[in-house]
């Protein structure tokens, strides 16, 4: 309850002072009530990751209802007429622990950028470089450890952006970032990770811009023993409008040790029991591939359709134990129905698929039906 009112205080604070350096300091947000039913236990329960072991027959449904991913956050621009442009932006959510209904904020973006005209330098926590899209969820976690990969980060980065003719453009970004890993915090590396993306756009006919953008990240992370172990990812990332009201978007990636990156379904590392005679550990880094694709539908401003699926698929070692999880997919479709232009009420159902490495004698694979609503107003 402290630390919840100590940052709400901060925040207010930050707004108050932005007033007195910034032109345009703008306070935005939005709250949102879920409520899910699902068929079978998952991690976490207010949103999906994965559906939990259960015993043939007995899934155990359980019921959630959450306001923890409302939001709070403040933009702001510096005055007009300074040599560099620099703008920011704080934003905080309420998936930071605490009991449901005294839930405490977690940081979500913290950054400012700074329009050199030619190339802008962002520094801050914010989303990563590579895999940029997500999909159109209602499920907080957005198909994280399902196909989607990347999420939030220390970093500094710089983007360039030009022009290709009249109806073209190339964006290039590259990032060192705060490396992640087995050393918790990941300072024990002794150095950044790397991230990188070249996207190419162009303008279809009726204005509206497809792109496709290739992006790729690299570090390591290091055990209390000192051992090093590779971070790699390649993504391909397609956004594509099919005239006014039809749009297809998708990912695809495949890398090894990307646990940090929501990968691997959470996986990075496998671990062999030590030998007998050498009671040496054996660990290997886990390779992945996945992807995800979503249809969106929006026949007019006040309705929008949105069919996907997803699927994170690593590879377990010969030796991987009973436990680790072999592939994780979902498939899922949604309706939002914008009741004003700054409320919604949205349904969404799910089916989630979590396979395991078993025995002969269990179960492997589980699976989970899941029925959600969503209340939303922004501000």
């Amino acid at each position: 309850m402290v630390r919840a009112s100590i940052v709400l205080a901060t925040l207010t604070l930050l707004l108050f002072a932005g007033s007195a350096v910034a032109t345009s300091p703008t306070f935005y947000g939005y709250i949102k009530l879920d409520a899910s039913l699902d068929s079978a236990k998952t991690n976490d329960g207010d949103y999906a990751y994965i559906v939990l072991p259960y015993a043939e027959g007995d899934e155990d449904n359980e019921y959630n209802m959450t306001a923890k991913q409302t939001r709070l956050g403040m933009k702001f621009t510096a005055p007009e007429g300074e040599a560099v442009d620099v703008s920011g932006r704080i934003e905080f959510d309420f998936y930071g622990g605490g009991a449901e209904n005294k839930p405490n904020p977690m940081l979500r973006h913290a950054f400012l950028t700074m329009d050199f005209g030619g190339f802008d330098v962002l520094a801050g926590q914010t989303s990563d470089v590579i895999s940029p899209l997500n999909p159109t969820t209602l499920n907080y976690i957005v198909l994280w450890k399902s196909g989607n990969i990347g999420y939030r980060r220390p970093q500094i980065r710089l983007t360039k952006a030009m022009d290709v003719g009249e109806s073209a453009n190339v964006t290039a970004a590259v990032s060192t970032n705060r490396s992640m890993g087995r050393d918790q915090d990941g300072e024990d590396t002794g150095q950044p990770s790397f991230q990188g993306r070249l996207a190419f756009g162009t303008k279809l006919m009726g204005g509206k811009t497809a792109t496709v953008g290739v992006s790729g990240a690299f570090g390591n992370e290091t055990d209390s023993e000192g051992t090093e172990f590779d971070q790699t990812v390649m993504s391909v990332d397609v956004m594509l409008p099919l005239g006014d009201m039809v749009t297809l978007q998708g990912e695809y990636f495949t890398g090894k040790n990307l646990a940090i990156y929501l990968g691997g379904v959470g996986q990075g590392i496998a671990e062999e029991p030590a030998p007998e005679e050498t009671r040496e550990l054996q660990m290997d880094e886990i390779e992945a591939s996945g992807w995800w694709g979503q249809l969106t539908v929006r026949p007019n401003e006040m309705v929008s359709f949105n069919v996907g699926a997803g699927s994170d698929d690593p590879e377990l070692p010969d030796y991987a134990t009973s436990g680790m999880i072999e592939k994780n997919t979902t498939y899922y479709g949604n309706i939002i129905w914008n009741v004003t232009p700054s409320a919604y009420i949205g349904a969404e159902y799910a089916l989630l698929t979590t396979d395991y490495v078993g025995t002969e004698s269990e179960p492997t694979s589980y699976e989970d039906n899941r029925a959600q609503i969503s209340f939303g107003y922004k501000f």
